[in-house]
């Protein structure tokens, strides 16, 4: 009797284990953390300027974020400017790695921000005896960043500016 190759009939004889480890369509990550030490790698890709479809890609060490619209990346670099309190706290530098190189093969998740996100942050102090470093937490909808030192305070900061910048200059049609 030949094999049967009709997908629902394949789909009941897996075992309940496999189905549980089946990732749905609908699968939604509700919360993403970044931590950030030292210099980190930046890059920012301006397409289709001034038209509905305009956005930017802001890569941040291996998160990419996507924005359309000037007032959310002017409400992102106000958030991180405000953190800069906390990031007085920070120690200069942690020493790391090499810096990673910037492209499709670095990113680890891709992100969209719209409208006026909410920025909160907090400085954390160090804990264990220093054991665990202190850092600044820095929360942006479902991301956190936990920026460890005032090098990756500073060149994020630079980053979220640049990007209200360029799109400040470049309004859309709708904005």
């Amino acid at each position: 009797m030949p094999a049967r190759t009709d997908r629902s009939r394949i789909v009941e004889q897996q075992s309940p284990t496999t189905q549980l480890r089946m990732i749905t369509k609908s699968s939604v990550v509700t919360s993403l953390t970044v931590r950030a030490a030292g210099l980190v790698p930046v890059r920012l890709d301006l397409a289709h300027v001034g038209t509905a479809e305009q956005q930017l890609g802001l890569t941040l060490g291996t998160v990419l974020v996507y924005i359309r619209a000037g007032v959310t990346a002017r409400a992102v670099a106000d958030g991180w400017s405000a953190a800069a309190v906390g990031a007085q706290s920070l120690a200069p530098a942690v020493a790391g790695r090499r810096p990673l190189l910037i492209g499709p093969t670095t990113v680890a998740a891709m992100i969209r921000f719209a409208g006026q996100p909410k920025v909160n942050s907090a400085f954390v102090p160090a804990r264990a005896g220093g054991a665990v470093p202190a850092m600044l937490r820095i929360e942006i909808g479902p991301v956190t960043w936990e920026v460890c030192d005032s090098t990756a305070y500073t060149s994020m900061l630079r980053a979220w500016r640049q990007a209200a910048r360029l799109l400040g200059e470049n309004p859309t049609e709708d904005e």
